[in-house]
This record gives C-alpha cells, sequence and structure tokens, in this order.
C-alpha cells in the first residue's frame, strides 16, 4: 500500500485488483476479480482486463483436528 503525503493528512492508495486496458475503468473487490476472470473481457467495452498480482495466501496454521462424530450423534435425531 502506498501513501502518498498531502499536507498534514496522509492518503492511503492502492492498486486496484482489475484494471481496463481500452475504457480505463478499475475495480477493486477481490470478488469482483473472481468474477471478471471467468467473464474474460470488461463488461463495460469488451476490452483486455489487466489483473493485480495475487497476495500469497497465508500458510496454514496446524489447527486442531476436527470431531469426526456424525451430527446426529451431536445434535440428536431429528423429530418430525
Amino acid at each position: 500500500m502506498a501513501t502518498v503525503r498531502r499536507g498534514a493528512d496522509d492518503v492511503h492508495v492502492t492498486q486496484p485488483a482489475v484494471h481496463c486496458r481500452d475504457c480505463g475503468f478499475d475495480w477493486n473487490s477481490p470478488a469482483m476479480a473472481d468474477g471478471l476472470r471467468l467473464l474474460g473481457s470488461c463488461p463495460k467495452c469488451g476490452g483486455t482486463l489487466i489483473f493485480a498480482a495475487e497476495q500469497p495466501a497465508p500458510e496454514a496454521t496446524d489447527s486442531p483436528k476436527m470431531d469426526a462424530r456424525a451430527p446426529h450423534l451431536v445434535l440428536g435425531v431429528p423429530r418430525r
């Protein structure tokens, strides 16, 4: 994240998740980037999309194993 100095205030500027090369429109949502990946082109003009470099996923930590009991043993038999 870059910081732009404007007098006494600090303004944080982030790179958009997706940028259209042709019309210049930006999308900032990672969820929108996933949808646009499936679409393959800009929904506004049909142009080429440029995706921001993805951040590496955080490494999984050792979590306790889940209990392997069946749900009906924990919650009880459903009544009708």
